[in-house]
This record gives C-alpha cells, structure tokens and sequence, in this order.
C-alpha cells in the first residue's frame, strides 16, 4: 500500500517503506518558513548550559541536536519517540560532547519522573496522538515548577490551495484532515495547556505557503487525498479528476497555491507555592 502521510506517522514502524516519510521530514526541515519557526521554538525555551530538556517526537533529531549543543557542557536532552526506525536515524550533535539520550516511548505515558525536565518541546506529533490533552498533560508533569512547556501544530482545519472547484476543494480538504487522530489539535492547544494546569503565556500563528504541486504532494498528498476521497465516497470520479487537472494546469502555468497554518503555543509551569 503507498505511504500516506496523515496516517502512516501514527505507526511507522508497521509502513513497509519509511523513505517517504523521512523525504516529508527532510523537505520540511529545508522549507525557509518551517526553518524560520523551527528555529524560533528553540529561541523561545531560553536553553542553558546544563539544563535537562525533552524533546517530544523527535523524528530525526535535528532539533534535539541543536537543543543538545545548546545546554553542554553538563545538560542533557532526552529524545522520544515511539517510532524505534525514527530512533536509528538520529542525526549526530553538531557540538562535541553534547549529550543526547534516544528514548522510545508513549506521549501519553512518559518514562521519566516528575519534575524532572527545565523544558519540554513538541513539534508536529500532537496531530497524531489520539488524546492530545493527556500527552500535554504529561509534558506537564514531568516539567519542573517555573518550567517551560512549547509547542507546534498544524490545525488542519486552516489547509487551503487554490480552486475555481470550490465544493470539490472543500471535500478533499476535509479529507485530509479527517485523515488525522487530532487534526483541530492547533486551535485546541491553548485549552489543552490550560487543562493541564500550565500558564498560557504566548499564542502565535505561523503560516506555510507552498507554491509548487511536487512540494505539495510531498508533504500534503494532495492529489493522493483526491484519489482517497473518491475511493471513499465523499466525491464522484469526476469531480475527483477535474480537480487533480486543474491543480496540474495551475502547476504548470506557476499559479499553484497552497497554505497551513501552524499555531506555536508556550506553556509556563506554575512556581511552587
């Protein structure tokens, strides 16, 4: 079966084929708006020398690399992840004796005590946890009293692109984000920090423009989602395959548009007392 990208990260290690998956990874992290806002989550978590930091989803682990160098000598990150092919890829710190920890686990059930972490981030992995409010909540816990808690994700609810097939877009963008465990998670974090007994101290909205159809496909599958709703009855054949033309044809002229939005929430941990 061909990867698919909504679903297949919620149990990568049961795709046959991890490569699209880490293509999608790759691509993003090279993408100017992504990179700007990945480096932004890191500026936000006010890192030290030596403290402790869990990086929640680590995929490939360029962030927790460059979280890594920035708390040595004496920190440590501890990168998770359930997928154990994520964990084999790891990508080496780029600062010598900068000291990561590949740990494989559940969001929802964290291995480590209480308290026990200055910082926690999460990027782009609530989306796929089937109760984000409980792997948000153990983020809390495990956050040490004036701690910091960051995270970004996508709503999929904000996924545009381009159309004069309005009700046929709308289909196929509903799709995909049904396609999802917590594709609305981006509009929910703020509650769900708050639920978690975390002091909301930043909301910001960031927004990834794509104007290129391969691009799209790689990390949206959209026409891949065409196929898919037609597949599942939520469009007739063709309609399905005038709006996979039509995107070809705006493709072709330079005229493709897409957009998501992305929403980075902070969360600070109550002080003691």
């Amino acid at each position: 079966m061909t990867a698919y990208l909504a679903t297949g990260f919620a149990g990568l290690d049961h795709e046959g084929d991890q490569a699209p998956f880490v293509d999608c990874l790759r691509l993003l992290g090279r993408l100017p708006g992504m990179a700007a806002v990945k480096a932004e989550t890191l500026a936000r978590l006010g890192l030290a020398p030596g403290m402790r930091v869990l990086e929640v989803g680590c995929g490939l682990g360029v962030e927790a690399a460059a979280m890594a160098g920035l708390v040595c000598p004496g920190g440590l990150v501890v990168a998770l992840d359930a997928s154990l092919g994520m964990l084999s890829r790891l990508e080496p710190a780029a600062v010598p004796g900068a000291v990561r920890l590949p740990l494989a686990g559940d969001a929802t059930r964290l291995p480590l005590a209480d308290a026990s972490c200055d910082a926690c981030r999460v990027e782009r992995t609530l989306q796929h946890v089937p109760d984000p409010g409980a792997a948000l909540a153990e983020m809390a816990r495990v956050t040490r009293p004036g701690g910091r808690v960051l995270a970004l994700e996508p709503d999929w609810g904000t996924f545009v692109f381009d159309s004069e097939l309005r009700e046929t877009a709308r289909a196929v963008g509903e799709a995909w984000c049904d396609s999802f465990r917590s594709g609305w998670v981006g509009r929910r974090l703020p509650r769900l920090m708050a639920e978690a007994g975390l002091t909301v101290a930043a909301v910001s909205p960031r927004s990834l423009v794509s104007r290129d159809l391969a691009e799209a496909e790689a990390v949206y599958n959209l026409l891949a989602t065409v196929g898919r709703a037609v597949a599942d009855g939520r469009l007739e054949a063709s309609a399905g395959a005038a709006l996979a033309a039509e995107q070809r044809q705006l493709d072709a002229a330079g005229r493709f548009f897409a957009s998501l939005t992305f929403f980075l929430v902070e969360g600070l941990k109550p002080a003691a007392g």
